[in-house]
């Protein structure tokens, strides 16, 4: 019996050994330095997939004639495990909330009676901001990551067509004779989680206002939080 139950003995040594390598060196694959910003935005990019929740804050400014403008201020609450979203806005001309719940949307303007529709992924994609995080890091042709003592900040600049796309979301009615001078997106992401907490990004640019190709700036912050917390939506009465 002795000499039935050793190799038995040395089979689950070394299959322990196995596991125990195996942890470690996924450990050292998912907490190892990073060291370029290519494998920063793939973190990022994996990290919020495993999100349920979150919400958020945001404000956009733009500054052109030397005046400076709010152009949205707003907050909302995404909530992927059950497909749901609330989102308030409020722009220079007028205010708005929006509702996802049970594959629709409601949506109200200035107070208005609720409208409902059937939810298409364009308008899920237009206000949930991590989906927005990753579309433009997967578009971003060039990246670049610094530290400081809390934060890895990865800088991206994608591509001209996603640029406009997100001055468009932001509020501007362009119409095609736009020139682009400068674009570029901030992620402030926490070391150990990879989750993004603030998105900040500058845009300027040369646009046709009152006649005039004139610069237009403009700088727009999102802070992200409270990731992972239970969230209480649910469809307009």
């Amino acid at each position: 019996m002795p000499d039935e139950k050793g190799p038995d003995r040395q089979i689950i040594i070394i299959l322990g050994i196995t596991c125990i390598l195996i942890f470690f060196t996924l450990y050292y694959v998912e907490n190892r330095e990073i060291k370029d910003a290519h494998t920063l935005a793939g973190r990022v990019i994996d990290a919020s997939k495993r999100i349920d929740s979150y919400q958020f804050g945001i404000h956009s400014n733009i500054s052109m004639l030397g005046e400076s403008f709010t152009l949205v201020r707003g907050n909302g609450t995404v909530d992927y495990k059950n497909r749901k979203m609330s989102i308030k806005m409020r722009s220079m001309e007028d205010s708005m909330a929006l509702i996802v719940a049970d594959d629709h949307v409601y949506s109200t303007s200035d107070g208005d009676t609720w409208k409902k529709q059937k939810l298409n992924h364009q308008t899920w994609e237009n206000y949930d901001q991590l989906t927005r995080t990753n579309v433009l890091l997967s578009n971003s042709t060039e990246l670049s990551m610094e530290r400081t003592n809390e934060y890895l900040i990865l800088t991206a600049f994608p591509e001209n067509r996603s640029l406009l796309l997100e001055a468009e979301k932001a509020g501007l009615d362009l119409k095609g004779d736009e020139r682009l001078t400068k674009y570029s997106i901030r992620y402030f992401v926490e070391k150990d989680s990879y989750r993004v907490i603030s998105i900040t990004s500058d845009t300027e640019f040369v646009m046709n206002v009152q006649g005039l190709m004139s610069p237009v700036a403009i700088n727009n912050q999102v802070n992200i939080y409270n990731y992972n917390t239970e969230t209480d939506i649910e469809e307009p009465i």
